[in-house]
């Protein structure tokens, strides 16, 4: 998991950057000579093919990043008027498809799902949640967010509250807020009393979670 993490991180601030990431640096680099429309051709063909080639799939997904992938998925609906992941899912199972739908998600989407697993289950992971949350720009955050509410149908600020307790949640809160930190402003620790105080919103209807991330 932890190598499937690299591979979808983006590609590193350039080096006159006076702040690193190291939520931003990655380990595969754009493929040379990438032609996303025979990548989806070559996947397509993986697919169908009664054994399912899976050494074509890992060929092809594990050595383009993840800029890459979206785009292969995009040829790949272009040519079958079908999505890929559920293409991927339907063809594959267990070990493999868990890195295959994997490797598809974007950065945003794996780092909610991330978060999600800290989550579940009886307590909470607090220091995978750490990991995740620690590693992150404020951008990054701000786009994990949105996307766990899009996978899941519940707000990643409430289930933090609900999830976890007392001075752990101030922390993650203060966390969460890094793009107030980041614009030199201090975060109002009487208002992150008030949002760990105040009623969990109702969530909305929880979405199917991805079978890999189960």
């Amino acid at each position: 998991m932890e190598a499937l993490q690299k591979s979808m991180q983006n590609t590193p601030p350039k080096a006159s950057s006076h702040v690193m990431w190291w939520g931003t640096l990655g380990t595969v680099r754009p493929f040379p000579n990438f032609n996303s429309e025979k990548d989806a051709r070559d996947i397509q063909t993986a697919l169908e093919s009664k054994d399912r080639d899976m050494n074509t799939l890992v060929r092809i997904l594990t050595n383009r990043n993840n800029a890459q992938r979206q785009s292969i998925a995009e040829s790949y609906h272009n040519l079958t008027q079908k999505e890929l992941c559920p293409a991927l899912k339907k063809a594959l199972s267990g070990g493999p498809e868990q890195l295959m739908l994997g490797l598809m998600m974007t950065p945003s989407q794996f780092d909610a799902h991330r978060l999600r697993q800290t989550m579940e289950g009886i307590g909470t992971d607090e220091e995978s949640l750490l990991a995740v949350l620690c590693t992150k720009s404020p951008q990054q955050l701000k786009d994990a967010t949105i996307a766990y509410k899009q996978e899941f149908g519940r707000y990643l600020e409430n289930d933090l509250i609900s999830e976890t307790s007392k001075d752990f949640t101030k922390l993650v809160l203060a966390i969460l807020k890094k793009e107030e930190l980041n614009s030199k402003e201090m975060v109002d620790d009487q208002l992150i009393d008030q949002d760990v105080k105040v009623s969990v919103l109702p969530q909305s209807p929880k979405l199917p979670p991805e079978s890999s991330f189960n």
